[in-house]
């Protein structure tokens, strides 16, 4: 396989995992939170097919999570081919992208851990909400900080797309968006613009004109 074809294939990985966390999104939509009734939560998991949904996202994920470092390698070439600060700013971008897509692993597999238990232990496991609460909300916190700590890896390639052309203007600005709203991962909706960010990136990095692709990663 050569270097190109390589650069797009992992170029195409992080749409995958775009795909991937919309899919997962899809199935855990209704689930459950920490601020939900006691009726809600113990309805929702005496549910085989709840339970189901739950356990087959904990997979879901870790596939998507795959292909996430595929791409996060592919652009870790990518930066580390720019002239300068390129390694360094490769490496920043790696270990924020791996402390991301780790926290996103450590919440999915909370969220999912209750409905396993419930499926696999029967009737000598009785659920109980509070204890629910406090893994859910510990299982949000994770999701939370994992966004705040995959913003360097925006900032990271905003910066040295618009200091290098390494990757275009408008892709600079988009990835400096992308890391704002990671710090702002409170909300659902600022996690979902990194989410776009990841498919604008991945895209692009996938069907980049020829004659932008360096030596090293093209």
């Amino acid at each position: 396989m050569t270097n190109q074809v390589w650069a797009r294939l992992s170029g195409a990985m992080g749409v995958l995992f775009v795909i991937g966390f919309i899919v997962l999104g899809a199935l855990s939509g209704n689930s459950p939170d920490y601020k939900s009734s006691d009726n809600d939560i113990t309805a929702w998991y005496a549910s085989h097919s709840h339970r189901a949904r739950d356990i087959a996202g904990i997979f879901i994920l870790a596939v998507s999570a795959t292909f996430f470092l595929w791409f996060l390698g592919g652009l870790r070439e990518t930066l580390r081919a720019v002239e300068g600060e390129g390694e360094r700013v490769a490496s920043i971008a790696t270990a924020s992208g791996t402390a991301l897509i780790t926290l996103l692993a450590l919440a999915g597999s909370v969220f999912s851990a209750v409905a396993f238990v419930v499926s696999e232990a029967g009737g000598t496991f009785r659920l109980d909400p509070d204890t629910f609460r406090l893994l859910s909300g510990f299982g949000y916190l994770a999701y939370v900080v994992a966004f705040m700590l995959g913003a360097p890896l925006a900032f990271g390639v905003g910066a040295i797309a618009w200091r290098t052309r390494v990757l275009p203007r408008w892709l600079a600005a988009a990835s400096v968006l992308a890391g704002i709203g990671a710090l702002a991962s409170f909300t659902f909706i600022t996690t979902l613009v990194y989410i776009a960010w990841v498919l604008l990136l991945s895209s692009y990095l996938t069907f980049r004109p020829p004659a932008l692709r360096g030596s090293r990663f093209a």
